[in-house]
């Protein structure tokens, strides 16, 4: 997993190219999804809507708790956002993204862009299709569950969530296994050798 991306959100726009689909998370919050890459089809397709919107209403409802993760004292949200961007792209995209906001050449799975100038919108992720799905295949994932958790993933770093240090990455990852256990998602951090 990466980090959250540089503390701006990156220009997510619909153009031409791009799919776009809103699923309201609740009667509050849309999420808007970009599909840059016409292979997400396959995922998404297989993405119980259901569970799509359920994982990220749970996830967002971090942001009305009052236990605020242990690296991100200052994500005191003032209002609860209602908007955030999902574009679902290719590895070349990725890798361009990553190289602009975090200096590093090549393509990573999730990155996340978080707005810390409207109080309205959350921010940005962006989720690479082929690294999900090799990634998915390497570990012996159903690549929709796969796609939800980095989904879960993208949206704590929105909220202030990160992964540098170990007692940060220990209550990221609960927070990730938590929130994909109520929708019956194992444990992903589990190794394929435990049961």
């Amino acid at each position: 997993m990466t980090d959250a991306a540089a503390r701006q959100p990156t220009p997510m726009t619909e153009d031409d190219d791009a799919e776009s689909i809103e699923i309201a998370i609740t009667e509050q919050v849309i999420a808007t999804i970009l599909i840059k890459d016409p292979s997400w089809y396959e995922i998404l397709n297989k993405t119980d809507q259901a569970q799509l919107s359920l994982v990220m209403k749970e996830a967002m409802r971090i942001a009305n708790d009052k236990a605020l993760p242990i690296a991100a004292p200052t994500t005191m949200l003032k209002t609860m956002p209602t908007a955030l961007t999902i574009m679902l792209t290719d590895n070349g995209q990725m890798a361009l993204l990553n190289q602009q906001f975090r200096q590093q050449v090549l393509a990573t799975n999730v990155l996340s862009f978080p707005d810390d100038e409207d109080d309205q919108y959350l921010g940005d992720i962006a989720i690479g299709y082929a690294i999900t799905k090799a990634e998915a295949e390497a570990e012996g994932k159903q690549a929709e569950d796969h796609f939800l958790h980095l989904l879960v993933h993208g949206i704590l770093h929105l909220l202030g969530y990160d992964h540098i240090i170990d007692d940060d990455a220990n209550v990221m990852e609960a927070e990730e296994t938590r929130i994909l256990a109520a929708i019956g998602i194992a444990d992903p951090y589990q190794s394929l050798g435990e049961v």
